[in-house]
């Protein structure tokens, strides 16, 4: 290779310059200006976005299509849940395993909800790496109310007319 990155001397902050070694360190023509760590590779640079690996997840969707999945054994990953459901009911579009405090349970989604309908009675009771399965439909989380916090005054009524 003819040329490698070196810091200049004298220039601006963050700048990078491309040198040539055959001619002595002198910089080429072109700066490059450093656009900071991984810059175009999707994991940060910039500061738009998330970056990579840092969106919500997949699970996203209707309820209606998702099916949960418990008594899972430790040692099940998603691609034989995946490869199980695939076989057992209809292709799913989306499988995802549990960790964490959730360990052991799992969840998945069927491009329609007569598909997850389906699935729910094919899978509970089925036999997973010698875990009978527990399926359930999908309940969202419900979110919490706002309650006014210590401190600040509630809201006023209205006094009876």
């Amino acid at each position: 290779s003819c040329c490698f990155w070196a810091a200049p001397a004298v220039g601006r902050a963050g700048a990078h310059f491309l040198v040539r070694r055959e001619s002595g360190g002198v910089p080429a023509a072109m700066p490059w200006v450093w656009m900071g760590k991984g810059y175009g590779k999707g994991d940060g640079g910039g500061g738009y976005g998330k970056g990579k690996g840092r969106g919500k997840g997949r699970l996203t969707g209707a309820p209606e299509q998702k099916v949960w999945i418990g008594n899972l054994s430790e040692e099940t990953k998603w691609k034989d849940l995946q490869t199980f459901v695939d076989e057992k009911c209809a292709k799913s579009t989306w499988v995802e395993v549990f960790g964490g405090k959730n360990a052991g349970t799992g969840a998945v989604i069927f491009k329609t909800a007569e598909e997850a309908t389906a699935a729910l009675a094919l899978l509970n009771g089925a036999e997973l790496n010698g875990q009978a399965l527990v399926a359930d439909a999908w309940v969202p989380k419900p979110k919490e109310e706002e309650t006014p916090e210590e401190g600040k005054a509630a809201p006023a009524e209205a006094p009876p007319a």
